[in-house]
């Protein structure tokens, strides 16, 4: 179960991982915002405890798929959410 746990975190922390700003917005919310720089620490800690938690063919398994989702259209699937209406936040879960 932990492991089951452990998967579904990383997945969903790389999916989402600053809902998918540019290196320059990222930079600004870091700056700018308390509540993003906590969010992004404890992303960054979920993340070593899901590294160190999984075998790592798994996690290596899963960092592979993220990727994978990431380069073959994260980001338009989103922008097509979000034309639909949705808000960012919705449309990068």
């Amino acid at each position: 179960m932990k492991r089951i746990l452990s998967a579904a975190l990383l997945t969903l922390i790389l999916a989402g991982v600053a809902f998918g700003l540019s290196d320059k917005e990222y930079t600004r919310m870091k700056k700018s915002s308390k509540a993003f720089r906590e969010a992004d620490k404890f992303m960054n800690e979920c993340y070593k405890e899901c590294r160190q938690t999984l075998p790592r063919s798994e996690f290596e398994t899963v960092a592979k798929e993220q990727r994978e989702w990431i380069k073959s259209g994260r980001d338009e699937d989103a922008a097509a959410l979000m034309d639909e209406g949705y808000s960012r936040a919705e449309a990068d879960r």
